[in-house]
């Protein structure tokens, strides 16, 4: 029951706060000053070329004649929490050099951290101070190049992982007070040294503040678009404002988002932003998904303030009156059948939360696809109609499940300790992408502003792989988000930005 009530909550808090969001609307070039990269470069600069989208900054030495290597340290100026995660590598296959990691400068303190490489390949961090110790190893990780350092209060926390695998703890330092850092990426050079740095996917998150009220307050929003072949993101529009839940058009030339309870339309090509005429609907959530055929944009809707008085809406791709689906609320849109005849959905019947379908012109009763005492959410046809996707408590923690079409043979996907949410299925039908917390958070929440991974996996089965390591949650995909081609996934992830700092 408690848990039923922190679910209500949730979605209830939601209706009555989630229009207080700022209107996103803008160019990208306006916003995309809101993140700095590094604040300086002490020591040997080299010569190190940011990315304006965030993909890949490359930091390469500059020919010298000097005899012995120099360090280079490329820093921000930080106070207080915050999440650095980068992947490092050397473009190079060479023994050139292997000096590279994080670093940190606690500038009241007069310590100094670096992470490094031990004679076995594994991740250890060092603390300079008074004398030069290494912090006590909590967890082994050979030959990382994902790296993360982040700050919780006082506590420094080190992390590491192999691309595709979870991150793990390897060390913890506890400051002696709150103080001004220098945060960022240190390399050795040699004499001579040309070989480039990869610095790939970087990151900087200032989470959520102390007093944060989840559905009052809003954290900016990074939109961003995942390779899945290489593991490369490009952020494409940053703002201060929250926004969510990102649909590719079947064009592939423009995404859907939602923000303030409107729907917007960003245009790849130019990153113009527009206003998606959604009628008399202007207290849309982030349950909108665009049909298989690319025609038509199901959205979901408040009607009259009430609280839970949420129903499913339609209307053309490029905008009109919309025409109402669902008439039993509330329901939260989920998927349309890759015929176009049915939708499905999440609908809270007698205090519990199933899986139902409808038909898609609005006529007819609903059919209620699953029954059980476990919370059922985000369900997903396969490209070929035969199967469902969702994620379901039924087994313990959030998992990932199917069933065939018409609710029945219900097997379970995913076994691990993570709670996975929103599977989504290529458009060829071979992979699922989908969401998953880390094991502390309540299975029956998908909270915002958490560190979480978009992992995939093959639909045939097999290990899970994680391709984004980011801090988001609710609003980052929850609704179909790859590419017509099946090359790119748009997301969102979260970090105070802009004025919206605190």
């Amino acid at each position: 029951m408690l848990g039923f009530l922190r679910l209500v909550f949730q979605y209830g808090l939601f209706l009555c706060c989630a229009f207080s969001m700022q209107a996103s609307a803008g160019s990208f070039e306006t916003q995309q000053s809101n993140t700095t990269i590094f604040d300086g470069v002490k020591g040997d600069p080299g010569d190190l070329t940011i990315d304006p989208n965030q993909t890949l900054h490359l930091w390469k030495g500059i020919q010298s004649a000097a005899p012995h290597p120099g360090t280079g340290f490329a820093y921000r100026k930080l106070y207080g929490d915050f999440i650095l995660t980068v992947q490092l590598r050397s473009q190079k296959n060479t023994d050139q050099f292997y000096n590279f990691g994080l670093q940190i400068e606690a500038l009241d303190s007069e310590l100094l951290f670096k992470t490094k490489f031990d004679s076995y390949s594994n991740l250890s961090v060092e603390l300079h101070g008074s004398k030069k110790i290494q912090l006590n190893r909590e967890g082994f990780v050979k030959n990382p190049d994902i790296f993360q350092v982040e700050q919780v209060g006082s506590e420094l926390i080190f992390s590491a992982a192999n691309c595709g695998k979870p991150l793990k703890v390897v060390a913890r330092y506890t400051l002696p007070k709150l103080q001004n850092l220098q945060v960022g990426v240190y390399r050795d050079f040699a004499a001579n040294d040309k070989n480039p740095l990869e610095l790939k996917n970087l990151r900087w998150v200032i989470p959520a503040w102390k007093n944060f009220i989840p559905y009052y307050h809003y954290l900016g929003s990074r939109l961003e678009i995942l390779d899945v072949v290489t593991g490369e993101r490009k952020v494409i529009y940053e703002t201060a404002a929250g926004i969510e839940a990102p649909n590719w058009t079947s064009d592939g030339d423009t995404i859907i988002y939602n923000s303030s309870g409107r729907v917007y339309k960003l245009y790849l090509p130019t990153k113009k932003i527009s206003l998606f005429n959604t009628g008399f609907e202007v207290k849309n959530n982030n349950d909108h998904i665009v049909s298989f055929k690319g025609k038509t944009l199901g959205i979901t809707h408040m009607d009259k303030d009430i609280i839970d008085n949420w129903s499913i809406y339609k209307l053309p791709i490029n905008g009109g009156e919309p025409q109402r689906l669902t008439f039993k609320t509330p329901s939260y849109l989920h998927g349309w059948s890759p015929d176009g005849r049915y939708i499905l959905y999440t609908s809270r019947r007698n205090g519990q939360f199933e899986i139902y379908r409808a038909n898609a012109d609005g006529s007819g009763e609903e059919l209620q696809l699953t029954n059980n005492d476990s919370m059922d959410d985000g369900s997903e046809y396969t490209p070929d109609g035969k199967y469902i996707y969702f994620n379901s408590t039924r087994s313990g923690a959030m998992r990932l499940w199917r069933m065939d079409a018409d609710g029945k043979n219900p097997k379970q996907i995913t076994h691990d300790n993570f709670n996975d949410w929103f599977p989504h299925i290529s458009p060829d039908g071979k992979h699922i992408l989908f969401l998953s917390y880390l094991p502390d958070v309540d299975p029956i929440l998908h909270p915002y502003y958490k560190q979480v991974y978009l992992r995939m996996l093959p639909i045939g089965g097999g290990e899970a792989k994680v391709v984004a390591y980011l801090y988001g949650g609710q609003g980052t995909i929850n609704v179909p988000s790859w590419s017509p081609d099946g090359r790119y996934v748009a997301f969102v992830s979260n970090s105070q930005l802009g004025a919206e700092k605190h």
